[in-house]
């Protein structure tokens, strides 16, 4: 039975997409690509700021992409794509933290 997980995928891609992106972006500008602990991301950042962006969502939009798949197949209730969309909140405030420090 397949289930309608758009509010876990947009809710996904917010989180993880969109404001970590943009929250990793003011972090960097704010201490410097050089602190960013993904190395994948620091190399990103070094290469400029609209690289690691498009890298970011893509990669986090192919994921999403393949959510409804994957989350069916295990029969995941809903819950845990809206706790993956919250980690990806924290990541984002702990990103705010850095930049507001």
């Amino acid at each position: 039975m397949s289930r309608n997980r758009s509010g876990e995928v947009a809710a996904i891609f917010t989180s993880h997409g969109v404001l970590d992106a943009a929250t990793t972006i003011l972090a960097a500008r704010a201490v410097g690509p050089s602190a960013e602990a993904n190395p994948i991301i620091r190399e990103l950042l070094a290469m400029g700021e609209l690289s690691a962006t498009v890298a970011m969502l893509s990669v986090v939009g192919l994921c999403c992409g393949a959510w409804p798949v994957a989350a069916d197949a295990l029969e995941a209730p809903e819950w845990v794509g809206l706790s993956i969309a919250a980690i990806g909140a924290m990541v984002a405030a702990v990103n705010l933290v850095v930049v507001f420090a």
